[in-house]
């Protein structure tokens, strides 16, 4: 079940990258009493700079691609702080989310982990990191909580063919909002994550077009995890970062 690659696992040179450079991130902010949690004051470290600098971000995209990645560093960061955990949306889980309208009773917006990754079945969510560019196979979403905000990222575009991926970063928005998502239209047009791929009505495909169906979809499972018993199975596998596989409970 650990046969797909995870994105943290491509963003860096290697472990001893990661360790060096995030302890370094980590003892900066604890001497300059940082709020890690806040992406802008993340961002103004020396180090985080430094990290990107030597990640020769800035040959790709310019400002835009250290504003994109400097987002993905920030969630790596915290995903890593919290024990790297790494949820697997199957395909079944997904479509009931989708087609359903769940409204998980009881949840108090309470979260599994601070931080985590949510990656959702290969080829059925897509969207389109350019407007005017091909649309993309979204691979999973990064969550990151502050005090009282939530932060989400979309990874997108990770193939075989291709070195890398798409990042798609979101605001902060306010967590005590995300009950509303769930059931909140974010389309004005046609139905949230009705397929905009010519033929992807055949195969049943997602198209997430807006921020609102991204939050949707994420508040979706993260309320399932946390509301119905037996939904998430451990799968300790061969690796070191058990894999958490969100099924559908019948």
């Amino acid at each position: 079940m650990t046969d797909r690659p995870a994105p943290f696992d491509l963003g860096f040179p290697g472990p001893d990258f990661i360790r060096e450079r995030f302890g370094e991130i980590a003892e900066e902010a604890e001497a300059r009493d940082a709020t890690l949690t806040d992406p802008g004051a993340f961002l103004l470290l020396g180090q985080v700079g430094r990290t990107l600098q030597e990640l020769r971000v800035e040959d790709s995209g310019g400002a835009d691609g250290l504003r994109t990645f400097g987002a993905f560093l920030f969630h790596a960061f915290h995903y890593d702080r919290v024990g790297r955990p790494h949820y697997r949306l199957e395909k079944g889980a997904a479509r009931y989310l989708v087609e359903s309208d769940p409204v998980p009773e009881g949840w108090d917006r309470s979260l599994p982990e601070e931080a985590g990754y949510l990656q959702l079945p290969e080829h059925l969510f897509w969207t389109r990191p350019d407007p005017e560019g091909p649309a993309e196979a979204i691979d999973g979403i990064f969550w990151t909580t502050s005090v009282d905000s939530i932060s989400v990222l979309a990874i997108t575009g990770m193939r075989g063919d291709r070195a890398g991926f798409s990042v798609i970063p979101l605001p902060p928005v306010p967590l005590a909002d995300a009950g509303e998502w769930i059931h909140r239209k974010a389309r004005e047009e046609g139905d949230d994550f009705e397929t905009t791929l010519p033929g992807g009505e055949l195969d049943r495909l997602y198209s997430v077009e807006t921020a609102g169906e991204l939050l949707k979809l994420l508040a979706r499972a993260l309320g399932y995890i946390r509301t119905v018993p037996d939904a998430v199975h451990v799968d300790d596998g061969d690796s070191a970062r058990p894999l958490r596989i969100i099924r559908l409970v019948s």
